[in-house]
């Protein structure tokens, strides 16, 4: 019966969410807002009629390592590299100008120190998955702005990592030592510079990239599906190695679709592109509105309102200057801004955590729950809307 029950649900929503999606297209609005605003119908917000589950939670999961794979196979490794500086600088402007509103707005309402440095992490965190949506949409992923996103991204996630390792051991009150903050920081750098070694060398070794091929069978008559599972456990594998160093999964997957892209033969890409947004990034994008529980707002005061308003001003003005000094134009940086905007399932996953800790009153959880579903609605949005008004200057 459990098993019929969650058939059920996939088969539900994965219907809604591609009607929806279709309908927004017809709109000339994001497709994904439409897939988001189905899961927020069918979820707790609304009709109640599917529940977040473990079992959704890791199908939402495996759909955004293959929705992040199939972002780096459109990504042009040697490209992403040439935009790194920026990139890095985004990240940084990205988290310290949220971060600070944040540790604002606790210092304005008499917030004890760990309730204000908790909020202002889930304020400094960003979940890019709708804004690539938007630039694969646009076919501007390969742009200097899509891949300074992209770098931003990575970094951000890190540092990202970084503020969520401080943040709860002050909820639990255990000792921050260096050493563990050193080794998680090493971790990373370690599996992120061997993994765009080894993309480098495929991109610029020819022999290198041919024995590749053929110890992974990629080439030659080896059977697509064969192709297509050879792909899909390497995605995995990536997707756990990145795990394995601290860092978010679809870092890794990301990155393994970045190296698989000279590898892969044309109809084997287009097999994995299809099957990831026929199925899997449909099922990501609808749970992150099934996650998103609306009537879990009780309070609406001016904090919660400024907390939502600061998480927009935050990231928003964080990645316009962080792009500007980097040398984007003013056009660009808006783009970038906006694109470190979305927020998602991560915040809402932290801030419960702290709202269990007892670090989190019920008003400050309200307003997270608020700005993530606030913010995952509306960033595709500005940004679809804010690039098509720029192309047409």
């Amino acid at each position: 019966m459990e098993t019929y029950s969650i058939v059920l649900d996939i088969l539900i929503l994965i219907v809604c969410a591609k009607i929806l999606g279709e309908l927004f297209d017809k709109l000339a609005l994001p497709r994904v807002i439409g897939e988001v605003l189905a899961g927020i119908i069918l979820g707790p917000s609304i009709l109640c009629l599917i529940t977040p589950s473990s079992e959704m939670h890791v199908l939402a999961l495996i759909g955004v390592l293959f929705f992040m794979a199939s972002a780096g196979l459109e990504v042009d490794l040697r490209r992403l590299i040439a935009h790194f500086k920026e990139g890095l600088i985004v990240a940084f402007m990205g988290v310290i100008t949220p971060f600070s509103l944040g540790m604002l707005i606790g210092f304005l309402y008499g917030l004890n120190f760990i309730q204000a440095y908790a909020l202002a992490t889930c304020l400094s965190i960003t979940a890019i998955g709708l804004s690539i949506r938007v630039f694969m949409d646009l076919r501007m992923l390969k742009s200097r702005a899509a891949l300074t996103v992209i770098n931003a991204a990575v970094i951000d996630d890190i540092i990202g990592l970084i503020l969520m390792s401080i943040a709860f051991s002050l909820a639990i009150e255990e000792e921050i030592t260096l050493h563990t903050a050193t080794s998680a920081l090493f971790s990373c750098a370690i599996f992120i510079a061997l993994s765009f070694m080894l993309g480098i060398m495929i991109y610029k070794n020819v022999r290198f990239r041919i024995s590749i091929i053929k110890f992974l069978r990629l080439g030659g008559r080896t059977s697509v599906s064969l192709k297509l599972a050879i792909s899909i456990i390497f995605i995995l594998l990536f997707s756990l190695l990145a795990k394995v160093a601290t860092l978010h999964e679809i870092v890794g997957a990301f990155i393994a679709g970045m190296i698989f892209r000279s590898l892969l033969p044309e109809e084997v890409e287009k097999e994995l592109l299809d099957f990831t947004f026929a199925f899997f990034a449909l099922l990501f994008f609808a749970y992150i509105g099934i996650e998103s529980d609306l009537k879990s707002i009780t309070i609406i005061s001016d904090m919660v309102l400024l907390i939502v308003a600061f998480a927009f001003i935050g990231k928003i003005l964080g990645g316009y200057i962080g792009a500007r000094i980097s040398g984007l134009t003013s056009r660009e940086s808006i783009t970038v801004g906006i694109a470190m905007n979305g927020r998602a399932a991560v915040e809402l996953s932290i801030a419960r955590t702290f709202y269990i800790l007892g670090i989190f009153t019920t008003e400050i959880f309200s307003a997270i729950i608020l700005m993530s579903v606030i913010t995952s609605l509306a960033t595709p949005i500005m940004l679809k809307v804010f690039i098509k008004g720029a192309l047409r200057r």
